[in-house]
């Protein structure tokens, strides 16, 4: 994933450690203008952390859903998940020129 944030951009790099776990690998960028600026780059960290806290927790609460018995089969949430399915149809059309 690459995220970008005005003079602030990091990568996320998952890596899958089993079925249901994965390490996560961030790799921060910042505008040369910037490093100096402790002040910015530490409000940033933070935010970066607490948008992480915030993922794990829906991730986590997506995991628990799939093992769920009430899951059924399915790659998406169609109730919230709608904008993602269509952007994967329009990229798979896109790629795969039909």
């Amino acid at each position: 994933m690459i995220n970008r944030y005005g003079p602030w951009m990091d990568t996320n790099l998952a890596v899958p450690l089993d079925a249901t776990r994965c390490k996560v690998v961030f790799d921060y960028f910042l505008n040369e203008s910037l490093l100096d600026d402790q002040d910015f780059i530490d409000r940033s960290l933070k935010d970066s952390e607490q948008v992480q806290i915030e993922d794990i927790a829906l991730c986590e609460g997506v995991q628990r859903g799939l093992e769920s018995p009430a899951y059924g089969v399915g790659r998406y949430a169609p109730s919230v998940e709608m904008a993602m399915h269509h952007f994967h149809c329009l990229l798979h059309a896109n790629l795969s020129g039909t």
